[in-house]
């Protein structure tokens, strides 16, 4: 039951940039069904359909679980080992997309569920929602939650799922960064020779002089009020962050700095996605290009808001540059004494023998302040999964540890247990 349903299920393409995820969703649909879990399709507005399941117990308490099962595009292809679709088990890892983020997490939770419910040890409810546009932005999230928010009520809502932190500990999350992610365009009529540079604009040049104004070489964004409403962690909050800065550098390949930890659960950014004008071919060409552009992303903090990010972004961008808003995050952070964290702190403890790295935000985003204001459950946090820091998640080679996989089985039925006694 273990590998091989899951094998099965990291064979199917669900990357949902590429429109695809159905064959994945009905994957999920079947094995729900198949192991007596109660579960449909839900079609609503996405690309991918949700899926919905409940295994009903009769207890006062639920647990709602989110995991999303689409993937990233595997490009470039020529980076990867082996082909991205065909799991491969090397050197005691597993290698495939999806692996680490999120099917991996998401078929460890589901089995384990599974097994507690056949030897009737399950004694608490669970529902599930399975998302299958989380890695284009679950641009409906908030529609789909306020449409089916009566369904998916519960206690507590168990995120998609974390991992081994950084010094190879259990890593809890308790919230998510909140993202503003924009387009910035510059256009003129048309290509010029750059013999005419003296007397015409260059929207190169003006893109990357706007940019320049945007953030300090440290890293500070250099947009007025930008900072007002961050919410910086607590002197507890900062006892939980656990790091090993060797290992950060070996998994980045890159230097980094004492207090990286710190730094990147509480620093908001301002982050350059990709640039482009003008001729990029083969030997030269001398020409003023007739247009360039930028992707941007802003990661946020509590509590920023991405809408007044954006209005103070407007204010700043020169008359005749186009701005194009490609996605809206809000940041959310559960309290550390909440039942849900003390719980997965305490599961996190017993079955990895260890204290766990506890972050207060997540360095990536999600939806999960949709859910906690949409659902009015403020009992959310992101427990134990299957990746690690060297996982190379949203890259080539995508990979876990082989012997995490069941760990996360062994933790997820400990939670469970956590749970019952509160």
């Amino acid at each position: 039951m273990d590998l091989e349903d899951l094998y099965e299920f990291l064979k199917i393409d669900t990357t949902s940039a590429k429109g695809e995820g159905e064959e994945g969703a009905k994957f999920i649909l079947d094995y729900m069904k198949d192991n007596g879990i109660e579960a449909e399709l839900v079609k609503h507005k996405a690309i991918n359909p949700y899926i919905i399941g409940e295994i009903d117990v009769n207890s006062n308490k639920t647990l709602l679980i989110y995991n999303h099962y689409d993937v990233q595009p595997v490009e470039p292809l020529d980076k990867w080992n082996t082909d991205p679709f065909r799991p491969v088990e090397k050197d005691g890892k597993i290698f495939a997309r999806g692996i680490a983020d999120d099917k991996g997490s998401l078929m460890a939770r589901l089995q384990a569920i599974i097994e507690l419910m056949k030897e009737r040890k399950l004694k608490i409810n669970i529902k599930f929602v399975y998302e299958g546009v989380e890695e284009i932005g679950s641009p409906y999230i908030e529609d789909f939650l306020s449409d089916y928010k009566d369904r998916l009520s519960s206690n507590y809502v168990l995120w998609e799922g974390s991992g081994r932190g950084p010094d190879d500990s259990p890593e809890i999350v308790l919230g998510v960064k909140g993202l503003l992610y924009v387009e910035l365009r510059v256009r003129t009529e048309k290509d010029l020779h750059s013999m005419y540079a003296p007397i015409v604009r260059n929207p190169a040049w003006e893109l990357v002089h706007f940019l320049n104004t945007l953030r300090t070489p440290e890293g500070k964004v250099n947009i007025k009020g930008f900072y007002d409403k961050v919410k910086w962690l607590s002197n507890e909050e900062k006892k939980y962050l656990k790091g090993d800065k060797k290992g950060m550098e070996k998994a980045l390949g890159q230097e980094v700095p004492d207090d990286f930890m710190i730094r990147v659960v509480e620093n908001p950014t301002c982050n350059i996605d990709g640039i482009n004008s003008g001729y990029t071919g083969e030997g030269s060409k001398t020409v003023i290009p007739s247009y360039a552009f930028v992707k941007l992303d802003f990661r946020l903090v509590p509590d920023q808001d991405p809408i007044e990010i954006l209005d103070k972004l407007n204010s700043i961008i020169p008359s005749n540059f186009e701005i194009k808003v490609l996605g809206k995050v809000k940041p959310y952070r559960t309290s550390l004494k909440s039942e849900i964290a003390k719980a997965i702190i305490n599961s996190a403890k017993k079955v990895y023998g260890e204290d766990p790295t506890v972050l207060p935000n997540s360095p990536g985003t999600g939806p999960m302040e949709a859910f906690a204001r949409i659902l009015n459950n403020n009992q959310i946090a992101d427990g134990v999964g299957v990746d690690n820091a060297g996982s190379n998640i949203h890259s080539f080679n995508e990979n876990i540890n082989k012997e995490d996989y069941f760990k996360a089985k062994e933790w997820m039925k400990e939670l469970l247990f956590e749970l019952e006694n509160f």
